[in-house]
């Protein structure tokens, strides 16, 4: 079929596809172009018009003429209209009012960008804005799309939206296309659509290939005048993380092969680790400038200052017969809420909807964090149900992590415990399923490499969703529980942990060693001269708790704490002691009174019943705290001369204090120990007035 016949035959099937009353939609012109002097008939002879739908060809250039065209032209955009997202656009009636900086507020940031889109040598046509959830990138993108229409400069902004359904990948290129507004974009467009309709529903590379590499780099359309900004914020907000890494990956090709053509794209999203990722890549990279934006840098938090400044003035100012002009205080009130908000716009906003309602002075009583709880169980809302409650548990451990005490005293996790990689060893979490199951809820975290984890904890980046965590009523089925619930999970998990690493076929050296292999077994390398220094601390540690909540396992005989308590190997952990481990460890079985529910546990005799004959100074081997004058010292026979000395000292004992209290205590026989305190001379001025002892006890 001749190429007229094929084009007219198009143009009918086109027509006879919309009806008289389709509505038309609206497209603003850009520059008029011509077809040149002449027109079509330029030096034409005998021309007979059959048909009015005539395309003129000028170099690389289409040119649509006559009446009959251009309801083509508005039948082919309305087509086009079909399969955009709708309400996408910067100044789209659904977004009214749309989200934009303060007056004042992001000045910095926005001069960068300025600078970067203005620049005469500029070399990455590709920049990234990404920050945590909530810290106002769409807000910095509406502003900067308003500049560049007051500019003339945007080409086209999308605002994607999951939960207002702006959010198919498979429209974004669609949508962008319909927005460039040139006339000689439009003529392009309108051919490339008559040839082939079906275009809009093929897949995102074809749709890319047809309206951003043809039209920009074959058609050369634009080359050589100004660069037109296309907007893309929200990509984390699209279906499918294959998509998303799509479109990066397309868009930076294009920027790096195609230097001339004139557009520069700017995307903004959460920092999500397949974003990440790919933007990370080498290729990527070298085509691409980021700008990340903090939440509590200082520049965030004089923005927020200011913000809330001004907002305040405005409630004085509109209601200032109910309002006081020292409201809200400035040394008490402001103070507290900037540190509170500490640099986050979306929470400043919401803290001042519940301090005043919008029509009345008063508190409102609807949820004031409607906005951001939304935001936080969208979030939370990604990740899969498998890996939830792993996330939950690690939440936890971050959250209550100061609130965490075992035993009698002010006993709190260490840093090393509360390293990542040490709550990935605490939790039994192998480092690829503990990045999985916090991957989804990386924009509102700071989440160490895992090169550095095991000197960094998991940190909130903002107290607001930790919140959220804490408070039932907001999260839901995200709620992770009260300190007490996380507090039970580390215990358990601690006698859980000492009971693999000290079983019945490991001898008393090989318990340390054993505890290695068991950190290491969670790691997928060979651990440095530096992680083993980590895994000996940890494995400390954990001694150190397990010596000081053995107070709090035997209150709660029901508990899972209590059952694995009785089944430890309490000879072997008493071996592993420091000094100060003997003293707590001592006080805290000395302050419990036997229970029914300790038989087969716990059991109270006297001093003169015990034997020593079975001591050794190795796997036998007894131990006592006595105090320096700086620091207590742990003091154990280590020769069969000190070992001697040492069971002299006890048969002295018997026969001062035949009647001392002693425990016996362990749930295994074999590996029983007793455990009691002798007092020191009443003449002593010591705070401490007893020497505490732990002595294997075989049974």
């Amino acid at each position: 079929m001749a190429p007229r016949r094929k084009r007219n035959k198009i143009r009918k099937w086109l027509l006879g596809f919309f009806s008289s009353k389709d509505e038309i939609h609206y497209m603003p012109d850009g520059p008029q172009r011509h077809t040149g002097p002449g027109g079509f008939f330029s030096n034409a002879q005998h021309s007979t018009v059959n048909n009015s739908a005539m395309t003129a060809v000028h170099g690389n250039q289409y040119f649509l003429s006559t009446e009959g065209d251009r309801n083509i032209a508005t039948h082919i955009m309305i087509l086009l209209s079909d399969h955009i997202i709708l309400g996408a656009a910067h100044d789209d009636s659904i977004r009214v009012p749309p989200p934009r900086c303060h007056p004042g507020t992001r000045v910095s940031l926005i001069a960068r960008i300025t600078a970067y889109f203005n620049s005469e040598q500029l070399q990455e046509l590709l920049l990234w804005i990404t920050g945590p959830a909530g810290v106002g990138k769409s807000v910095v993108v509406q502003t900067f799309a308003e500049y560049l229409v007051e500019s003339q400069l945007l080409g086209a902004s999308v605002f994607c939206s999951r939960p207002n359904k702006r959010n198919n990948p498979h429209r974004i290129f669609n949508t962008i296309a319909y927005q460039l507004a040139s006339t000689a974009y439009r003529e392009f467009l309108v051919e490339r659509l008559s040839l082939d309709p079906q275009l809009l529903n093929k897949d995102m590379t074809t749709q890319f290939n047809a309206f951003i590499v043809e039209p920009f780099v074959e058609k050369k359309i634009g080359v050589g005048g100004k660069r037109w900004g296309i907007l893309l914020d929200g990509l984390d907000e699209l279906d499918g993380e294959d998509a998303q890494c799509e479109i990066i990956q397309l868009i930076s090709t294009f920027t790096l092969e195609h230097r001339d053509a004139p557009l520069v794209w700017i995307i903004s999203s959460r920092p999500e680790s397949h974003i990440s990722n790919t933007f990370d890549d080498d290729e990527v990279r070298h085509s691409c400038w980021s700008e990340y934006i903090p939440i509590d840098s200082t520049e965030a938090c004089e923005d927020v200052d200011r913000f809330l400044r001004s907002s305040f003035k405005m409630v004085q100012k509109k209601y200032r017969h109910s309002v006081s002009r020292n409201w809200p205080s400035r040394d008490t009130d402001f103070t507290k809420l900037t540190a509170a908000v500490s640099g986050l716009f979306i929470y400043a906003q919401i803290v001042l909807l519940r301090i005043i309602d919008r029509s009345n002075v008063v508190p409102t009583n609807e949820n004031p964090f409607v906005q951001l709880d939304a935001l936080y169980s969208e979030i939370l809302s990604s990740i899969p149900a498998t890996l939830w409650p792993t996330t939950k548990r690690l939440f936890g451990v971050a959250i209550y992590e100061g609130q965490i005490k075992l035993g009698p005293y002010d006993n709190k996790l260490r840093s090393n415990i509360l390293s990542l990689r040490g709550m990935s060893i605490l939790l039994d979490v192998p480092r690829n399923s503990m990045y999985a199951s916090l991957d989804k809820s990386r924009s509102t975290l700071k989440i160490p490499d895992w090169k550095v984890a095991h000197k960094q904890p998991l940190t909130f980046l903002h107290a607001s969703f930790s919140d959220y965590l804490k408070d039932s009523s907001r999260s839901g089925d995200f709620y992770i529980g009260i300190a007490e619930d996380v507090k039970e999970d580390v215990g358990l998990r601690l006698l859980e942990i000492w009971g693999k690493c000290s079983e019945d076929d490991i001898s008393m050296v090989s318990v340390k060693p054993t505890c290695h292999q068991y950190c290491s077994k969670l790691d997928d390398k060979s651990p440095s001269k530096g992680i083993n220094r980590f895994y000996t601390n940890l494995f400390h540690g954990t001694v150190k708790y397990l010596a000081r909540a053995i107070f709090d396992f035997l209150q709660v005989p029901m508990a899972p704490s209590y059952a694995l308590l009785k089944k430890m190997h309490m000879r072997k952990l008493c071996y592993v002691f420091k000094a100060v481990d003997v003293v707590c460890f001592v006080n805290g079985v000395a302050a419990i009174s036997p229970k029914p529910w300790h038989v087969g546990l716990l059991r109270e005799v006297q001093l003169r019943d015990l034997e020593f004959g079975h001591l050794d100074w190795k796997e036998m081997s007894p131990a006592c705290a006595h105090y320096g004058k700086k620091r207590t010292l742990i003091h154990r026979p280590c020769s069969s001369v000190g070992l001697k000395k040492f069971v002299f000292n006890l048969e002295s004992l018997q026969e001062r204090s035949p009647k001392l209290k002693v425990f016996i205590f362990g749930g295994v026989p074999k590996e029983r120990i007793a455990v009691f305190r002798y007092p020191l001379s009443q003449r002593s001025n010591r705070l401490v007035t007893f020497t505490p002892y732990v002595i294997p006890y075989p049974e």
